[in-house]
């Protein structure tokens, strides 16, 4: 994979690219993650065009301007401003976690765009019920408040690790190759964070399970959903209660936490690359 940059709207959006020349497999990554936490998929997408994004405000991408935050809907404007000023046809999404979210809503509106979506332990968007809207807005607005800018605070990498792995189940060395590419040092070799403050602050709007169903049943093309058993997602009984939104959907539950694709590389691997020839 090598280091490859795109211009999307107004932003810059770093990504690493294997230099396929087949179908383009755009990933996309998992919340306050980056495109490092897709590299171990790429030997398992060699005959396509794998781009796994630094998704704005993540990784070495560009941050949002100073006023704006990171709306779920943003993200899908991103995508579709690059899917069309890079004149890709038919192109295949693989997204983990929040990423998994995007490729599914994304298939939803676009169904004309993509070819196939593969799903990372998510399956559809996160919903709230329609009663929660007055809290939910009025929480995000006060979250806004405290996150602008970062402050050039010295980050000490094993720390980090260590404060990653406290809130997740991800092994040390994979948040730490996560955590690697979301700071930047200066010349003195000081690490700071390079990712965006803005990205901890609360969603203005989660879609009510009638708006989710109205996007997923859109979709036409194949979708791979990929559970993990010891993930907090449990994504078995969510698919098994959004099935019917799906056309054309299958579902494998494997064994591990939620990064599951780091965790049994192969084995999701090895699903994604049988989905894909199939296709």
């Amino acid at each position: 994979m090598i280091e490859t940059e795109f211009t999307s709207g107004n932003l810059h959006l770093a990504a690493l690219e294997n230099q396929g020349a087949g179908t383009v497999v755009i990933g996309l990554h998992g919340y306050l993650d980056n495109a490092e936490s897709l590299r171990l998929l790429a030997p398992y997408l060699q005959s396509q065009r794998f781009i796994a994004l630094d998704l704005a405000g993540h990784g070495r991408s560009s941050h949002r301007p100073i006023g704006m935050h990171y709306n779920q809907a943003d993200y899908l404007q991103d995508l579709h401003a690059l899917i069309e000023d890079q004149q890709w046809e038919q192109v295949i999404l693989l997204g983990h976690s929040m990423g998994g979210i995007l490729a599914s809503l994304y298939a939803g509106l676009f169904p004309e765009k993509v070819k196939g979506v593969i799903s990372l332990d998510a399956c559809g968007p996160l919903t709230l019920e329609a009663n929660t809207s007055q809290a939910q807005m009025r929480e995000a607005i006060l979250s806004r408040k405290k996150k602008q800018r970062n402050k050039l605070t010295l980050v000490n990498l094993d720390d980090a690790v260590k404060a990653r792995c406290k809130v997740s189940d991800i092994p040390a060395e994979h948040a730490r190759a996560i955590l690697e590419r979301n700071l930047t040092q200066d010349a003195g070799g000081h690490c700071f964070w390079s990712s965006d403050p803005r990205l901890r602050t609360k969603s203005v709007l989660r879609l009510t399970e009638d708006q989710a169903e109205n996007i997923m049943s859109a979709i036409v093309c194949p979708i791979l959903f990929i559970g993990a058993s010891s993930s907090f997602k449990t994504l078995d009984s969510v698919y098994e209660k959004r099935q019917s939104w799906f056309k054309n959907a299958r579902f494998e539950q494997l064994t591990g936490g939620h990064h599951i694709h780091m965790e049994k590389t192969d084995d999701v691997g090895m699903l994604i690359r049988q989905f894909v020839e199939q296709m």
